[in-house]
């Protein structure tokens, strides 16, 4: 715009100066030729006041009538005292009749002249006219000029200003407040947080992808990092109570070998004298109590063998709706005594890798407790079955006991086994699997023990939580077969 001000300057004073001689001339020519007659015919007042009303034009600084020698005759108003033109300009009017333009100084005024000689009868010259127009004019116009130029510039510089200062508010203070917002979260741990992408390739935007894929990375890396924590965990855990049980596993085995004989030949003599003592007496009901109690210990002793010695995994192609049908035939005739009804939802064939001996020890002690937590309650017995087959771990709802940490989209087969019992006491949850801790009066504490230890041995988890209309339900949760249903 300022290169553009000059040039334009220039080609303005090469077209007003010229615009104002060429005025400057118009005048001078036909005020001459109006003079040439009225200088003979009129009165010298009369010309003052034609030359007066013409010098009021804004264009015309004054105008002045020389006689044949070159002395001022006549002069308009407001000229007070001005000096006559160089004798070489007067020269050239007043003998050879030319016209001429110069710039002089017209009390004090500069001023752009034109001369041009007074004709008289016969064409005689008679004198000289000069009409002097101001150079200040032109300036005027200058100036105009330029200040339409300075405001247009000014204009412009606020107009790219404005731009200028939305375009960085929009591209760069925005994206600079998301950076730093950004930073921010990631610096207080937030890592799930994410600096929108605006899509274009400027470098804030690709350091907001930049900040953006490292968060991912440390969030990858956390939740490896948890999920290593947890696994790390639950060894520890296992592992502690891998050591506890195998503790008990040696003193049980050991106990159980101590205590089997005496038991045998204690519960044989007993048997032996219930024989020879008449039925119905004191003897014999004391020697039945004795009996008893000697049955119910070696029950206890047996389970404590088969905690400490259980037979070793055997893995084989299995197909867990049938187990299941193995258990409700075997435990048929329980059922029926207990008044319990039985229902079930499950597909078929639900195909895994397994030992089906073990898992369907497994279901029979889910089942058995699950029948005689029921007895403990009302009349409504009602026993529910439900087995399904690849479904994703994060569906499955949570339990009250602790579980491994698995990928979410996993999927495992799960069978629950839910009562209409009085469920489990709080309190009494996270003691449910730990060894000799058992909810019944009569019971060892070593059956659900041994049912979650064959469990992990299959690469699954027991749990248990307490259902929303009451009772228990336990969960097995087994590793399925191939997609294609090959195990």
């Amino acid at each position: 715009m300022v290169g553009f001000a000059v040039w334009a300057l220039r080609e303005r004073e090469h077209i007003v100066v010229p615009a104002a001689q060429q005025e400057a001339r118009a005048y001078a020519i036909a005020l001459g030729l109006a003079l040439d007659d009225a200088l003979r015919d009129v009165s010298s007042a009369q010309v003052q006041d034609i030359i007066n009303q013409v010098s009021r034009e804004p264009s015309v600084y004054g105008i002045i009538v020389y006689d044949s020698t070159g002395t001022r005759v006549l002069a308009s108003d407001p000229l007070h005292a001005p000096g006559p033109p160089p004798d070489s300009v007067f020269g050239r009017v007043l003998h050879l009749g030319e016209t001429v333009t110069l710039e002089r100084a017209i009390d004090d005024q500069r001023v752009f002249s034109v001369l041009r000689a007074l004709r008289g009868p016969r064409g005689r010259i008679t004198g000289a006219l000069e009409v002097a127009q101001p150079m200040d004019f032109v300036e005027t116009q200058q100036a105009l000029v330029r200040r339409r130029y300075l405001f247009n510039t000014l204009a412009l510089l606020l107009a790219l200003s404005a731009t200028t200062l939305w375009l960085v508010h929009r591209v760069v203070a925005q994206s600079m407040e998301r950076l730093v917002f950004g930073a921010r979260a990631l610096g207080s741990g937030n890592l799930s947080h994410r600096i929108p992408e605006t899509g274009t390739s400027t470098e804030l935007a690709a350091l907001a992808r930049e900040l953006n894929g490292m968060a991912g990375n440390l969030e990858s890396a956390q939740r490896t990092l948890v999920r290593e924590a947890e696994e790390r965990v639950g060894l520890e855990r296992r592992l502690r109570e891998t050591e506890k049980m195998a503790t008990i596993g040696n003193l049980a085995a050991g106990l159980a070998h101590e205590i089997a004989a005496p038991l045998n030949v204690i519960s044989g003599r007993a048997e032996l004298m219930l024989r020879r003592v008449p039925p119905d007496t004191d003897g014999a009901r004391q020697l039945q109590i004795i009996i008893r109690q000697i049955s119910r210990i070696t029950t206890t002793v047996q389970n404590l063998l088969s905690f400490a010695k259980r037979r070793e995994l055997v893995p084989r192609p299995m197909d867990l709706a049938m187990v299941l049908d193995g258990v409700l035939e075997f435990l048929e005739t329980e059922l029926e005594r207990a008044g319990v009804r039985v229902t079930r939802e499950d597909t078929r064939p639900v195909p895994l890798t397994g030992d089906p001996d073990l898992l369907h020890d497994v279901l029979v002690n889910l089942v058995l407790n699950a029948v005689q937590a029921m007895e403990a309650g009302g009349d409504h017995r009602l026993l529910s079955l439900r087995l399904r087959d690849r479904v994703p771990a994060h569906t499955l709802p949570p339990a009250a006991t602790p579980v491994p940490a698995v990928a979410p989209d996993s999927l495992w087969t799960v069978l629950e086994v839910e009562d209409t019992g009085p469920g489990i006491a709080l309190e009494a949850l996270p003691r449910l699997f730990e060894p000799y801790f058992t909810t019944k009066a009569r019971g060892t504490g070593l059956g659900l023990v041994v049912a979650r230890s064959i469990v992990q041995e299959h690469g699954g988890w027991l749990d248990v939580r307490n259902s929303d209309h009451g009772g228990a339900v336990f969960r097995l949760v087994l590793t399925p077969a191939a997609e294609d249903g090959h195990v």
